[in-house]
Parts: C-alpha cells; structure tokens; sequence
C-alpha cells in the first residue's frame, strides 16, 4: 500500500494520486482506518493537487471520511482539486459536506 500520508497536529494529510478510482479509494480508507483506530488525528486533508481523473468510487469514500471525521469531531478538507475533481465536488453535492482550500497552509489553519 503506497499512500504518501503525514500527520500535522491532529490532522491527517493524504495525497492523492493522479485518479481517483476504486483501488485508490481503498487503500485511502484503509489509511485512514487505521489512523483513526490510533487515534492520532481526527481530521482528514485530502490533497488534490495531482488529481486529474475522480469517479463514484472517489465520491463514496470522500462521503465515508467524511462520516468518519465527523464521528470523531473533526473536519474533512480538500485542497486544490483541479477543474474536474472540483466539478464532481459541486455536481455531486459534496461542497456542503467538506471544506474547500486552495493551498494546504489555509487548511492547516483552518483545523
């Protein structure tokens, strides 16, 4: 399992790769699972920044962090999502449910 991940003050920073598709979205779950489990972070950071290509896969575990977080009073942030990811952000209703940064520094601050 190959996710780049890092943990900044309570937050978990993962860095997604270029798709966003059912093998990704799995191994960032089971990332995060574990994190959790630890209970070394309560929010996640998901860093866009490389992403070209997200599909229902992205979108359900994008709902399921969010869940997560949630459940452990914390915030589900996304940086830097290009055109597209931004795009199936909007159409898919997911804006209400995380927070939007344009760099990883303002969501740091924000958490």
């Amino acid at each position: 399992m190959l996710i780049d991940y890092k943990i900044v003050r309570h937050s978990l920073i993962l860095k997604v790769g270029s798709e966003l598709d059912h093998h990704e979205a799995r191994k960032i779950k089971s990332v995060t699972d574990i994190v959790f489990r630890k209970g070394t972070a309560r929010n996640i950071i998901l860093d866009f920044s490389q992403t070209e290509f997200m599909d229902s896969a992205g979108i359900g575990m994008i709902i399921s962090r969010y869940k997560e977080t949630d459940l452990h009073g914390g915030k589900l942030c996304i940086v830097n999502p290009g055109k597209t990811v931004e795009k199936l952000i909007k159409i898919s209703g997911l804006h209400s449910l995380v927070y939007e940064f344009r760099t990883m520094e303002e969501a740091l601050a924000y958490v």
